[in-house]
C-alpha cells in the first residue's frame, strides 16, 4: 500500500494532505505536527483572534472530524 507522510501540520501540510485525497490518492496519509491541537491558520490567529475580531474557531482548517472523514491520520503533539 502506498503511504504519504506529511511532516508539519501547518497550512501547507494540511492543504497537501487534503489535496492528495481530493485529487484521488487512495493510499494512507499521515500528517505529523508538533503542536497538540488541530492545524490552524497562524496569521489570523496572531492578528484577528488576538484583537477580538474573529473567534478562535475561525482559524481552523475544518472540523475535527474532517481529517478522519477523509482518511487522514493526524499525529499531533510531537
Amino acid at each position: 500500500m502506498e503511504r504519504v507522510v506529511v511532516v508539519g501540520a501547518s497550512a501547507a501540510g494540511s492543504t497537501t494532505a487534503q489535496t492528495l485525497r481530493r485529487e484521488g490518492f487512495t493510499g494512507a496519509i499521515t500528517v505529523i505536527g508538533d503542536e497538540p491541537h488541530l492545524p490552524y491558520d497562524r496569521p489570523p490567529l496572531s492578528k484577528q483572534v488576538l484583537l477580538g475580531s474573529w473567534p478562535v474557531e475561525r482559524t481552523s482548517f475544518g472540523p475535527s472530524t474532517a481529517y478522519s472523514e477523509q482518511g487522514i491520520d493526524l499525529v499531533l503533539g510531537g
